[in-house]
């Protein structure tokens, strides 16, 4: 038995989006020029096989912990972070 059945192809990176799609951004804040230090920070982070956290901004201002095989570093700002990035072999 043979069924004519054709595939619905979509070009990739096609602007075919689905029904009900928005342009609003998943996660809020992602557009905060503040936001980019952080992102660019915490990979550099990553590559020394520590992880960046930050707290939210939403009731001031964030702060930050660097965490390690279970070890928690507070560090109260971003040039903290950044000093601290430093003292395990990254380059800020």
């Amino acid at each position: 038995m043979h069924t004519d059945i054709t595939q619905k192809e979509m070009p990739t990176g096609s602007v075919n989006y689905p029904a009900g799609h928005t342009d609003t951004l998943i996660v809020p804040g992602i557009a905060d020029p503040g936001n980019k230090a952080f992102v660019t920070l915490r990979a550099q982070f990553a590559l020394r096989g520590h992880a960046l956290y930050r707290t939210s901004t939403v009731d001031g201002a964030a702060t930050y912990y660097a965490e390690r095989w279970g070890q928690v570093r507070h560090l109260p700002t971003l040039d903290d972070a950044k000093r601290f990035l430093v003292q395990i072999g990254g380059a800020a």
